[in-house]
């Protein structure tokens, strides 16, 4: 997967296999191509309008959320500079520090606020928003289709791309590489009325909450053990998200491990997440796909036997989330940031499960 090298925390456009990238590209703030193959150039735009802090003498409470979101730090993250570091391709600096203006100098302040205001909001010198309020001193296009799923998608929703030599991306394949949106538009939240904010909404919203939010990570991904005789059964269930987790970047994963810390040799391991092979166009196809759809729950059955140790000794189980290739990085690129979250954990005896409700078993008459 050495095409892979840039964590899409926040990724790169559209695909001509996505369900939402039939829209006309008409759209306002619709400027590049599909896949992020280029920059978004805002145009020759006021200072003050590509700089977050010219917004914030009068949207001090926006700019403040979007500060503290991974937005913000699309580009400083250290999760994402370890791995651009080691393979630094233009095509994740099209999603990292997407404008024009902000790959002029990498180093610089622009760059460093990562996904910002004029990303989203700035095209052909002016603003672009779903609507304007009537005390806005702004000359604002107003795109109906800005915010709704079709917008995330220029950043959520992409295929492989073909990176030539430089890391430039040259074309992009049909092979899905992050499918957020058309997963999205497939679950049980594709038709209320803020789309992707119904859940990642905010006071202000502009806080994008996601995986790294302990909260909305626990909430979304439930764990529930309990027993039948001597079987352990554990159900791992999306009970909360509106698309499949994990999403997002193709090295995020989950495992959920079983075992007993006498006998770490005997420990049972799930993992949810995607798997690829080349594919000829030089993209990823897909050939495992264990992510939990909406509302999926994932059964996992083993025996005190299977895990060792002593029948009365506890048993461990954890949920854990991973955002890169590896779990426990190592070397000159390893990033100080933490690289994993515990979703669920518990600890407890086979006698100390609850019964497991078990389905009558239909009459054979």
């Amino acid at each position: 997967m050495r095409v892979l090298a840039c964590l899409a925390l926040v990724a790169c456009g559209g695909s001509a296999a996505d369900p939402v990238a039939h829209r006309a590209r008409k759209a306002a703030w619709d400027v590049r191509p599909a896949g992020g193959t280029l920059a978004i150039d805002p145009g020759a735009a006021p200072p003050e309008l590509l700089d977050a802090q010219g917004c914030k003498p009068c949207h001090a409470a926006i700019v403040d959320e979007w500060a503290a979101s991974r937005h913000a730090l699309a580009w400083t993250n250290d999760i994402f500079q370890s791995e651009y570091s080691a393979r630094p391709q233009p095509w994740c600096v099209n999603c990292h520090a997407p404008l024009t203006t902000q790959q002029r100098d990498l180093a610089g302040p622009q760059a460093a606020q990562g996904v910002d205001c004029a990303t989203c909001h700035v095209r052909d010198g002016t603003l672009v928003s779903a609507g304007k309020a009537p005390s806005s001193p702004h000359s604002t296009v107003v795109d109906a289709t800005f915010g709704t799923p079709a917008f995330c998608a220029d950043c959520h929703q992409f295929t492989f791309p073909v990176l030539d030599p430089t890391g430039v991306a040259v074309a992009m394949t049909e092979h899905p590489m992050q499918t957020t949106v058309a997963s999205f538009e497939a679950g049980p939240y594709a038709g209320e009325r803020d789309g992707c904010l119904t859940c990642h909404g905010s006071k202000h919203g502009h806080a994008f909450a996601g995986a790294h939010d302990d909260g909305m990570l626990t909430a979304a991904v439930t764990l529930a053990a309990c027993a039948i005789g001597d079987r352990i059964r554990v159900r791992v269930t999306n009970a909360a998200a509106g698309h499949a987790v994990p999403t997002g970047d193709i090295h995020r994963h989950m495992y959920l491990r079983i075992w007993r810390s006498s006998a770490p040799e005997s420990l049972v391991q799930a993992f949810f997440g995607r798997r690829f092979e080349p594919a000829p166009d030089g993209g990823k196809r897909t050939i495992w796909d264990s992510t939990l759809a909406p509302n999926a729950v994932k059964t996992i059955d083993v025996t005190s036997t299977e895990l060792g140790g002593d029948a009365d000794e506890p048993i461990s189980l954890e949920l854990t989330y991973v955002f890169i290739v590896n779990e426990f990085p190592r070397g000159a690129h390893a990033p100080d940031a933490p690289v994993t979250k515990s979703i669920a954990s518990e600890r407890a005896t086979l006698a100390e499960l609850p019964a497991c409700e078990v389905a009558p078993v239909p009459s054979a008459r």
